[in-house]
């Protein structure tokens, strides 16, 4: 009963005893531990320890302590009252003057705090104007620019990201590892309540895996707008529409990535993502969780589209993102829906049954 929800270091917790031995003080006035420790029956040494408490929380106080005495002028003699015998006893404080004596110097120290970051921060920020007018310029000098490092791709990316003024629209045709999307979330939050407007397109096959059902609804419940479309053939991001970062192929790491400036091919890339886009299907969250949702007639037209082709698994399952395992797991289930004996046979019952309308 009546236990501190704040265990704080060198904080005593508040029990039973505590408020029984306060509520006397304020119902008598004073406190006399000795004539308390008496009445209620408690040992007096636990009536002792929890008077130490009460007047470390500055609830009580000696009566010939001058409460506006520093503290270490009052803790030495409520100790040694304690078996003083000609003690008068203690008074009670209110738990307002009592939070105001012990969180005042907290609270003084921590608006110290703010104003020396401030003065940092406006310290520094003195050579923001500085800052850009050379990033303008570099961007001019560099039309085309290839990024080598990942710890320059990702910086690049930050300060892209805190430049943008309207939208930031992306592609990505993998599935993302689980343990980045929490920090990607984090980054969408911050664009958005920034006013900028974010439009990301998957492939359908990441909405075959319940978390990224779980983190794509949660982007949508931000603000962002999300579609998927059945083949995306590599990553790109737009900044405003005048700057495209896109992977760089020919790096085997995997991390490196090339910023494109030039307006022309900026231009270019980003009005066949548009084309992309209006192609693609807006995200809704299959009602389990897991599964395709509304993609999934989509998909499975894809799959229709590529068996009639003839092209190999292995290049099938990369146009859609999904493993080849995947892949053929998809034709099984689709040839047996159909009822059809070969991949020839399944094209041609599913034109017949109207899956490739649309």
């Amino acid at each position: 009963m009546h236990k501190s929800t704040s265990e704080v270091s060198g904080t005593p917790p508040l029990g039973d005893l505590h408020v029984a031995l306060y509520q006397w003080a304020l119902e008598q006035g004073r406190l006399d531990p000795a004539k308390a420790a008496m009445r209620m029956g408690v040992p007096l040494a636990d009536v002792d320890s929890a008077v130490r408490d009460l007047t470390q929380l500055h609830l009580l106080r000696p009566e010939w302590v001058d409460p506006q005495q520093p503290e270490d002028a009052a803790g030495p003699a409520g100790r040694d009252h304690l078996h003083s015998p000609d003690a008068p006893g203690y008074l009670p404080a209110s738990p307002d003057a009592a939070a105001a004596h012990l969180v005042g110097p907290i609270e003084a120290e921590i608006q110290k705090r703010h104003r020396e970051a401030e003065r940092l921060r406006n310290h520094v920020m003195t050579m923001k104007s500085v800052f850009e007018e050379s990033w303008q310029s570099h961007f001019m000098r560099n039309p085309i620019e290839h990024l080598t490092l990942l710890d320059t791709v990702r910086s690049t990316l930050e300060r892209l990201s805190a430049g943008t003024r309207a939208e930031v629209a992306a592609a990505h045709p993998r599935l993302p590892p689980q343990e980045a999307l929490e920090e990607g979330l984090a980054r969408t939050a911050e664009v958005i309540d920034r006013g900028i407007v974010m439009r990301t397109l998957y492939p359908h096959s990441v909405l075959a895996h319940q978390y990224m059902q779980q983190h794509l609804t949660k982007m949508v419940a931000l603000g962002a707008q999300v579609r998927t479309i059945g083949h995306i053939p590599d990553r790109i991001i737009f900044f405003d529409g005048e700057t495209a970062i896109i992977a760089d192929r020919r790096n085997s790491g995997g991390e490196a990535a090339i910023a494109i400036r030039d307006p022309s091919l900026v231009d270019h890339l980003y009005r066949a993502w548009e084309s992309t886009w209006d192609s693609a299907r807006p995200f809704t969250s299959a009602p389990s969780g897991v599964g395709y949702g509304s993609a999934k007639d989509e998909l499975r037209r894809s799959i229709v589209r590529l068996l009639e082709s003839g092209m190999k698994d292995e290049m099938a399952a990369r146009r859609l993102s999904m493993s080849t395992s995947t892949y053929r797991r998809h034709v099984t289930d689709l040839m047996n829906e159909l009822g059809a004996e070969s991949r020839f046979q399944a094209g041609s019952y599913a034109r017949r049954c109207g899956w490739l309308d649309g």
